[in-house]
């Protein structure tokens, strides 16, 4: 061939090349266009036409996972988000093929370059968004565990990762730690935020500056969204926006803030548009200061609590401060200074916003419960339950009205309202309802069992084999049938049902829980559960702690607040939480032996009566019922000598016993269970009830009682008649002390005395040898 015949064919190929070139880009230019026509269909909620652009696109790319991810969510807003199940298995579908696309890239590419590192793209089949998305659906659905089991891998290296997702991923982590109270795995993200984004522990500074991403990452990322995850995204601004490169870009979202919470609910979420790839630190520095303070009310650090909320309001002065007002009313209802708490609560102004309307009730109805109103307290709950109510049904839907759906929360404070106005049976249908979300929490299962302890000591339950009676006039007459210790109403659909086994199966839940919530604790302080593949920032935050060990009080004094103080939080709310688990399965154990001696079990009552006093630092207050139960216990086992020791511990002569516990011991008890753990307020919600727990001058007196009881089952009807003089002193009105009391008369003869004992008691059920001394 000539040079002009070989001028010609390189003439005609680079023709040729040109003409594909151009092919390729009219329909890069197409795709651009339907891509960006789809996100601005998605973000006016015409989900429909989103699709139909979509559809268009998948046409034109075969397949491709991130038209898939996008179809797949718009198809979830078109469905009023209601079918989280079906968006998690096409997000999985997606994730798996973008794995499997990346593995088939991998091996092509080391096909051709046999022996050489193969690297493909990291984002032509990144996965991460997907992943993320994954999460905040597990999120909104509640289920927190999943959500951060997704999360950790990506966690683990995100230093990998573009800097807005790292924020997305670190604010999810920080809501999920708070939803879970987990502060270790809280500061470990935010130990990573503060080093990785310059604001956090250290100094009080304020600035205007910009935080500029680094140059090789998000060059095409058009939005940063703080918090976003918990929001209104990343599920609804995740959609990918089809560019020549096919990244992915998160979408702006038509919100320009987010509605601020309490409790389970992300912080201040604010949407900030970037700008050649910068975005001012000040809103950063905002939020992250507002997650400091949530730590600290969680971690009970009140004094510092204090000091941080003065520094976010400042932050705050010319921005929106309705979220720092609201954990400054937070702040002061840990306090006790409820009244200061309520006007804090009205002036941040969230009762104005339907979004938060059912959290500002809910609050409330928290205050007025500790002040006593329970009238004004049922009505807030029972408003904040509509607010939320109507949250689920406003138009367009939000991925970010499930997450701040707290109805089941509400729910569970108007369940302990109930058991402190003494209605267990609403109560109980409140945390049957509560437990979708507290069926891991021993706490639900204690209130469940207590609520059947309350029916039967309110006469709601009765052990007789079946029972029917007529309630009600005229029209609504209806049959209530009480049938093996359970109580149904016939023909209502909200039917109480509770019963002694059910008392028994609730309380060994929440034993079985607790135990494993122990041995779980035992494993996290050995490790940690996260960890940050950067070694400078392990190496960082080890120069940290030392150079902070013998300045933390002049640091303090500066208005910094640095690792040692965060970990001195941490440490402190590990010994907080110890102690109200070992309450808690103190008042487990010591319910099961009540019911189990209900039950007539007396091995098993023993059992758990016998684990209770061998618990350490165990309360004066429960170490009594252990022995009362075990001193029960022995005398149905026809042991009287052994039950006789429990009871004669507390003997100071032949005749007389010493209180049990004092008055100072009875109130540290009452401070300690005010609490419950698991409330929408960050700090506690108030008391489940005011339990029926002697005072120690009444327990003194049931002392005499039950040695009364042991004391004439073994004939000795003196020592006896002695004992129940001296209980019915302290216990006048107590019926059991009045039954003992008309047995022994019966016994020394004395049937008048009898008889003018049980006129004083119009219900009373007598087994000779049982010990009927109560405490729930």
């Amino acid at each position: 061939m000539d040079s002009r015949d070989s001028s010609s064919a390189v003439a005609s190929d680079a023709a040729r090349d040109a003409s594909l070139l151009s092919e390729d880009a009219a329909v890069l230019s197409v795709t651009s266009t339907l891509a960006k026509s789809a996100l601005s269909c998605f973000q006016s909620g015409k989900f429909e036409d989103c699709i139909d652009i979509l559809i268009q696109l998948d046409q034109k790319q075969h397949n491709d996972p991130k038209v898939l991810h996008n179809m797949a969510i718009a198809e979830y807003f078109k469905g009023g988000c209601s079918k989280s199940k079906k968006l998690l298995e096409e997000l999985n579908c997606v994730k798996k093929q973008s794995e499997e696309l990346a593995s088939a890239a991998r091996e092509q590419v080391e096909a051709v370059n046999p022996g050489t590192n193969v690297s493909v793209s990291k984002d032509q089949f990144d996965s991460t968004v997907t992943t993320l998305n994954i999460a905040v659906t597990w999120f909104h659905m509640h289920q927190y565990t999943k959500s951060s089991s997704i999360l950790e891998p990506l966690f683990q290296n995100i230093g990998r990762l573009d800097e807005t997702i790292a924020l997305q991923i670190s604010f999810l982590l920080l809501d999920i730690a708070l939803a879970c109270h987990d502060a270790v795995k809280f500061l470990a993200v935010f130990d990573y935020m503060d080093k990785a984004f310059g604001v956090g522990f250290g100094s009080h500074e304020e600035n205007g500056s910009t935080m500029q991403l680094s140059s090789n990452q998000g060059s095409k990322t058009s939005s940063l969204l703080s918090s976003s995850v918990v929001a209104d995204t990343v599920a609804e601004s995740s959609l990918c926006e089809e560019t020549l490169d096919y990244d992915n870009v998160l979408a702006e979202i038509a919100a320009e803030k987010r509605m601020k919470s309490v409790g389970h609910i992300p912080a201040n979420n604010l949407l900030k548009t970037l700008s050649e790839r910068s975005f001012s630190t000040a809103d950063l520095k905002l939020e992250l200061q507002l997650y400091k303070v949530r730590f600290l009310l969680l971690t009970r650090n009140l004094k510092l609590a204090k000091r941080e909320v003065k520094h976010a309001m400042n932050i705050a002065q010319k921005r929106d401060s309705s979220m720092a007002l609201l954990l400054k009313s937070q702040l002061e209802y840990a306090h006790g200074n409820h009244q200061k708490a309520m006007k804090l609560l009205v002036v941040s102004g969230i009762h104005k916003e339907s979004g938060t309307s059912g959290i500002f009730n809910n609050n409330l109805g928290c205050i007025y419960y500790q002040l006593g109103k329970y009238e004004a307290s049922s009505q807030l709950f029972s408003k904040a339950l509509r607010s939320c109510s109507s949250l689920r049904n406003e138009k367009p839907v939000k991925t970010f009205s499930l997450s701040q759906n707290k109805s089941l929360l509400i729910t569970y404070n108007m369940g302990l309202l109930y058991l402190a106005r003494g209605e267990p049976l609403l109560a109980a249908q409140c945390f049957q309802k509560a437990s979708v979300v507290f069926c891991r929490q021993p706490l639900i299962w204690l209130r469940l069992a207590e609520c059947c302890m309350m029916a039967l000591q309110n006469g709601l339950l009765d052990r007789s084999e079946i029972r029917v009676n007529v309630v009600g006039k005229g029209k609504y007459r209806k049959l209530m049938i009480e049938e093996n210790g359970h109580l149904e109403l016939d023909g209502s659909t909200q039917c109480g049902k509770l019963s002694l086994p059910l008392a028994r199966a609730c309380l060994s839940n929440g034993i079985y829980l607790l135990n494993e919530s122990l041995l779980n604790e035992s494993k996290s302080d050995r490790e940690s559960t996260l960890s940050v593949g950067m070694n400078e920032t392990k190496e960082a935050s080890s120069a940290d702690h030392g150079e902070a060990n013998t300045n933390s009080d002049l640091k303090e004094a500066k208005g910094g607040l640095n690792q040692d103080i965060m970990q001195s939080s941490l440490s402190a709310f590990k010994d907080i939480q110890s102690r109200e688990k070992l309450l808690i399965k103190q008042a487990l154990l010591a319910n099961m032996a009540y019911v189990e001696l209900e039950l007539e079990n007396p091995i098993k009552a023993l059992a758990a009566a016998n684990s209770l006093l061998q618990l350490p630092d165990c309360s004066k207050i429960y170490v009594f019922l252990g022995h009362l139960y075990a001193a029960e216990a022995l005398c149905l086992l026809n042991r009287p000598v052994e039950a006789g020791a429990h009871l004669s511990a507390y003997l100071v002569g032949p005749d007389d016993f010493k209180l049990p516990y004092e008055q100072e011991d009875f109130d540290q008890w009452r401070m300690n269970t005010s609490s419950d753990c698991e409330e929408t307020l960050d700090s506690s919600t108030g008391n489940a009830r005011d339990s029926v727990f002697l005072k120690p001058e009444e327990a003194r007196g049931a002392l005499f009682a039950d040695l009364a009881a042991l004391l004439a089952t073994q004939g000795h009807h003196d020592q006896a008649k002695a004992m129940i003089t001296h209980a019915l002193t302290l216990l006048p009105n107590n019926v059991q002390a009045t039954v003992t009391a008309v047995y022994i008369d019966m016994m020394l003869g004395r049937s008048q005395d009898a008889l003018t004992r049980l006129k004083q008691c119009t219900r009373v059920s007598f087994v000779p040898g049982r010990l009927e001394v109560r405490a729930s």
